[in-house]
């Protein structure tokens, strides 16, 4: 049963939702929340969009914030805090959804986001198929789910009978800095490929091999997970792995929508990873047809 003060607090009649994400500049979660606009537009609804920095702290304050202002629902990319951030929408029974990051130690809310396992295994075996063996993965070191992203690429080059050296594999902080110096390290252990687990870390890594002269792909392969636009204007244009922003945000809206209107059964949590797909470019040589062993 809802309590009087969970009553009052939701906005039922605002027509407003509030959509939180950690970083506005990340082309991911533009597209997501154009998505999310689309849809709460055919509902008649209006969308409140902040951006937490991945700050525990104001991740926490625009969420009460964000009830006090009495909004229909949340959506929201959580911070490693989220679980305990959104106690208050569940003891409130305020809808939300839980988009990209899933919340740590609970199970039972509803989820949309892409199949990271998938988009690192897809990106290697890409390389895989092309004649590669010696791979690597550029990524960021993080608690989130991210790292879902390595693992299936540890996964696609353990199927595929494939070692994995532990240098083929550079961590660090989600700066360009970062992935040009990750870059540097794991040129300098003699792979034939990279698979990048973040654009931001991309470009810094991509910066470094331009520097150097060193050409892609006749000397170096590369895959990226995600779609900046930069990858699609770039020469050569990069190989790609589509996340399915469009398809998400659709989908988080559509959710959400369902659960204030009434129409989602209050035991039945959506949980679902959109699949991933490559967007051939010319980033990657193909190897096996030219007898090299390498």
């Amino acid at each position: 049963m809802k309590s009087a003060v969970a009553s009052s607090l939701k906005g039922k009649e605002r027509g407003i939702l509030s959509v939180l994400v950690p970083q506005f500049d990340n082309p991911f979660f533009t597209r997501i929340i154009v998505a999310i606009e689309e849809v709460a537009h055919r509902h008649g609804y209006f969308i409140s969009i902040s951006t937490t920095v991945d700050d525990m702290e104001r991740e926490r304050e625009i969420i009460k914030k964000m009830i006090e202002q009495r909004v229909d629902g949340i959506i929201i990319s959580p911070t490693i805090q989220g679980t305990e951030n959104t106690d208050h929408l569940r003891n409130l029974g305020i809808p939300y959804v839980i988009l990209d990051r899933p919340l740590i130690g609970l199970n039972k809310y509803d989820f949309v986001g892409p199949d990271n396992l998938s988009s690192g295994y897809l990106a290697t075996k890409h390389l895989i198929d092309n004649g590669h063996n010696r791979i690597g993965f550029v990524g960021w070191d993080t608690s989130i789910n991210v790292q879902d992203r390595k693992d299936g690429y540890t996964k696609a080059m353990e199927d595929s009978g494939l070692p994995v050296e532990r240098q083929w594999i550079q961590l660090g902080s989600l700066e360009r800095d970062t992935g040009y110096r990750l870059m540097q390290n794991i040129l300098e252990s003699g792979i034939t490929g990279v698979v990048f687990g973040h654009h931001i870390l991309a470009e810094g890594a991509i910066q470094y091999l331009r520097e150097r002269n060193v050409s892609i792909p006749e000397q170096i392969s590369v895959v990226l997970i995600g779609t900046p636009t930069w990858a699609q204007l770039s020469v050569p244009k990069i190989t790609c792995i589509n996340q399915g922003e469009q398809q998400i945000g659709e989908m988080a809206a559509e959710v959400l929508l369902r659960n204030i209107s009434g129409e989602a059964e209050s035991q039945n949590w959506h949980q679902e990873k959109i699949s991933c797909e490559l967007m051939p470019g010319d980033s990657v040589k193909k190897l096996n047809d030219q007898g090299e062993n390498l």
